[in-house]
């Protein structure tokens, strides 16, 4: 039963339901109930009483048998272990350790006084869904800033942080402005740590940033909560201020001049952090391709300012009307942005790619180069003819049979990358486009138009090819690197979407769809239909998620690559900093102390994983703050989408134009609803009506609220039809519309899963 369901049934009120899932985890540790995925637990037969008489006896603080266990745990001579502490709501949390070893639970008596975001020391153990753990020391503790709101509490006030993960409610220190005191969002700074499990922060009010439910505000909030800064330190600034405005002669000397090569950058038109640039030609039936990448490690040494900085912030953070980088502008978007016409470092890769797109010989060295040209996806897919919309871009036109031997290049790359297994997922993803005030006037689909779309995919191919070849030439040589690896998929989790294909109609072998190649054969064979963008979804949210890692040997299994790493954007991902640093001690026959040198590597890329995940969060909430604010002025209008997914709460459907999603609450329904065991259907308790993703419908959209990032909506028109199986499917004419079955249900869980499985989304 879904937890959704149970609170129904119990009456549970919402604002309990966060509690009421603690209470059924803990159950679920001693065995008492089951868990199920998507936030649903059911009956175990044959649960003792015995056992039910402690569980009462239990405390949720330092108490009882499981608290016992875990308190010898602590103090036995396992060797503690440091990572991240990320919580959730229900007050348990994971911690990713530095050392490269899978993400350790932490249940909700074995925090002891750590907050959200710290870094801690922990000690773990074994256990039948992975490795627990209890924290034992705080190495770090978070970010001091965070934001709420204030509420009377007696004589004084308390402060309700926004941030749900932080421990609530803390207690206010020192004088409150009167300003602060009249609502609106109030900037607190932490000043006092918990010290003991049961103890509250202590929260010193600063100022109020402002209203609640405007964007400015609403994105500062998220800003904060994850700890995203904007404003370097002083000592940094001073430090990017002290480089040479322009490449030295000495340093030029030492480097191979590139300068007369037509390397030219091909970005979106708004980019300033030019990274890459490219250079191709024919050469007998094959190609010669050089890539140039800025050599920011150059500027940026090891153990420096900007070095540290960098690593605090791990990669830049990309917003509708802004960009947050990882290094100072004086360098991302100057001395080691490829700007044209202007003498920049590189480190370049010289490949030679046959017919059938191998890499038959390749070289690395440093450079010297000087970018031709500034093109833009619009206009490199204008010139070749790929699409009619977007201005005429002189720079690409001009480069019009270079650009055909880029292209044709691309497509050899890509079938080769298919044909051994490569999964493309081409998911599509919502864009902002803001007006000249920075309001939303438009939420649409990023590169909808499929000639843009095949522009991006042939600066794609040409980095990808590359990375492979830095990461096969790091292991061979058997060099510390820290690589990007994609393990794996669950088995659970194919078997269980290979069920749902099967009940939208699609063959897929469990056994088979183990291996990329199987998949990709799938994902092509799904191509175009209707529950393409679904499957391909569920699918991805079976994979693991890509992580850094110095260990090689998992491969990436979503590019079916042996070897693969990030070298090829230093600018705004420090992996890519960190292997031009092993690169050039390579090229310059240094020493590289393996032993030494791994285990620091593997700190850097733990953090560089979670700095990852803390970007596209931040990315993904910003993108929905403005989608809110763009649908305040849509409320009453009547849209067409499919049923995307499942909530505790409601129903969510996915909008093509707008390129937004609305949520259907189930008191809206009038019904309560289970889902069906692989979590793709609901069905009705009293009226037996089934929603199943995929379905189309018809909504109104009711409210807008901000503040949660929701639009809501009502049901107006619901479709539902038998899935048409795949030998009749392919009997259709091309242009005759399907429908696909629909029912009623509960959505995967977004935000806080049980365990944390690995999920990828970025190569």
């Amino acid at each position: 039963m879904h937890v959704g369901e149970l609170c129904g049934r119990l009456n549970v009120p919402r604002s309990a339901k966060d509690e009421l899932i603690r209470r059924l985890l803990v159950l679920a540790e001693d065995k008492l109930v089951g868990e199920m995925p998507g936030l649903r637990f059911r009956a175990l037969k044959g649960a003792k009483s015995e056992k039910r008489g402690r569980e009462k006896t239990k405390t949720t603080r330092g108490r009882g048998r499981k608290a016992q266990e875990r308190l010898e745990l602590a103090t036995a001579a396992t060797p503690a272990i440091e990572g991240r502490l990320t919580m959730t709501r229900q007050g348990y949390g994971f911690v990713n350790v530095y050392d490269g070893s899978p993400d350790v639970f932490i249940p909700p008596d074995a925090v002891g006084p750590a907050l959200q975001g710290d870094t801690v020391q922990i000690r773990a153990r074994p256990s039948p869904k992975g490795r627990e753990g209890h924290v034992v020391g705080i190495a770090k503790r978070r970010p001091k800033e965070v934001t709420g709101t204030l509420h009377p509490r007696g004589r004084g006030m308390i402060f309700e942080p926004d941030d749900e993960r932080l421990r609530s409610p803390m207690r206010v220190v020192g004088d409150v402005p009167k300003a602060a005191k009249k609502g609106g969002v109030i900037l607190g700074e932490i000043v006092g740590f918990p010290q003991r499990s049961e103890d509250r922060p202590e929260v010193r009010i600063l100022e109020v940033l402002g209203a609640q439910g405007v964007a400015r505000i609403e994105v500062e909030k998220i800003k904060i909560r994850e700890g995203i800064r904007e404003a370097f330190p002083e000592e940094v600034d001073h430090e990017a201020a002290a480089l040479p405005p322009r490449v030295e002669r000495d340093v030029a000397d030492r480097r191979e001049d590139l300068r007369d090569i037509d390397l030219v950058t091909i970005d979106p038109e708004t980019a300033r952090d030019h990274d890459d640039a490219i250079w191709v030609k024919r050469e007998g039936d094959g190609f010669k391709l050089i890539v140039a990448i800025a050599d920011v490690s150059h500027y940026v040494t090891e153990g420096s300012a900007m070095d540290r900085e960098a690593v605090s912030r791990g990669n830049s953070v990309y917003l509708p009307d802004r960009a947050i980088p990882m290094l100072p502008p004086e360098l991302s978007t100057n001395l080691a942005s490829l700007i044209p016409n202007r003498d920049r470092l590189c480190m370049a890769v010289e490949m030679h790619i046959d017919e059938k797109g191998h890499v038959s010989s390749y070289r690395i060295f440093e450079g010297l180069m000087r970018s031709h040209g500034k093109l833009s996806y619009d206009g490199v897919a204008r010139a070749l003819g790929l699409t009619k919309d977007g201005p005429h871009q002189p720079a690409a036109e001009k480069r019009v049979a270079s650009l055909e031997v880029l292209l044709d290049l691309s497509k050899r790359l890509r079938q080769r990358r298919l044909k051994r297994g490569a999964l493309d997922f081409d998911l599509p993803e919502g864009k902002v486009v803001l007006d000249d005030r920075g309001e939303p006037e438009a939420i649409v689909q990023s590169r909808k138009d499929p000639g843009i779309r095949q522009a991006y995919r042939i600066v794609e191919d040409m980095m990808l090819v590359t990375n492979e070849t830095v990461a096969a030439h790091i292991k061979r040589h058997a060099a510390p690197g820290v690589f990007r690896v994609h393990g794996k998929p669950d088995s659970e989790r194919i078997s269980m979407f290979c069920q749902v294909a099967k009940s939208f109609g699609y063959e897929l072998d469990e056994e088979s769809a183990a291996t990329p190649k199987q998949l990709s054969r799938f994902l092509r064979r799904i191509d175009g239909t209707n529950e393409a963008p679904l499957l391909r979804y569920l699918l991805l949210r079976a994979m693991q998620q890509a992580i850094y890692d110095t260990d090689p040997s998992e491969g990436h299994f979503a590019l079916a690559a042996k070897d693969y790493l990030h070298f090829t954007s230093p600018i705004r991902r420090y992996p890519d900093l960190l292997v031009h640093r092993i690169i050039r001690s390579m090229l310059r026959n240094e020493s590289l102390d393996a032993a030494s040198l791994r285990p620091r590597l593997q700190r850097f890329a733990a953090q560089a994983s979670e700095a990852e995940r803390r970007a596209m969060l931040v990315e993904r909430d910003v993108v929905d703050v403005y989608r809110a604010i763009y649908m305040q002025d849509h409320i009453g209008e009547e849209l067409e989408g499919r049923i995307a997914g499942f909530a505790p709460y409601g129903i969510y459907v996915q909008i093509e134009d707008p390129f937004v999603s609305v949520l259907l609450p189930f008191e809206q329904l009038d019904d309560t609803f289970e889902p069906d065991d692989l979590g793709i259907r609901l069905i009705g308790a009293r009226t037996s009506k089934i929603f199943t993703m995929n379905d189309p419908v018809t909504v109104r959209v009711e409210d807008v609220n901000v503040q949660t990032r929701d639009v809501v909506g009502s049901l107006l028109d619901h479709h539902v039809a038998e899935a048409p199986t795949e030998a009749r499917r392919r009997q259709r004419r091309p242009d005759e519309k399907r429908q696909a079955q629909r029912p009623r249900g509960q959505k995967p869980r977004r935000n806080e899963p049980r365990k944390r499985k690995r999920q990828t989304r970025k190569r």
